[in-house]
């Protein structure tokens, strides 16, 4: 995704902003691929399984989203850093679960992962 404001000529952004900016694109990433993979889900089983996907992407983007709004420091910041790495760990069970019922091939499967292992790392570096 590109950058939604034009930043040349402006003062550097503070490293900290910058590594939240990384965690998001990260995990935007790995949402969108994520969300375009369940579309394919066919069998009836797959329904109700993309259905938790796509809820629990929605759910770590939003954390994140309310993690980058809060103050360095914010108690409320970090508990919204800890929920996205949380939902971002409870879809690699959905991602196995979906390979395992034959929703996701073994190809599909391993690019998901690596998105989802990028965006899990950059939010554990903002937690850690």
């Amino acid at each position: 995704m590109d950058a939604v404001i034009d930043r040349s000529g402006r003062e550097p952004v503070a490293p900290s902003a910058e590594r939240r900016v990384r965690a998001f694109r990260a995990a935007d990433q790995f949402a969108l691929a994520a969300w375009q993979a369940v579309r394919a889900f066919a069998k009836t089983e797959g329904e109700s399984l993309a259905r938790e996907v796509r809820r629990a992407v929605a759910r770590s983007g939003g954390s994140l989203v309310a993690a980058a709004s809060a103050q360095p420091g914010d108690e409320g910041g970090r508990r919204a850093l800890e929920s996205a790495h949380q939902s971002l760990l409870e879809i690699r069970y959905f991602l196995y679960l979906a390979r395992r019922l034959g929703c996701l091939d073994l190809k599909k499967y391993k690019e998901l992962a690596a998105l989802q292992e990028a965006a899990l790392r950059e939010v554990a570096s903002l937690l850690g």
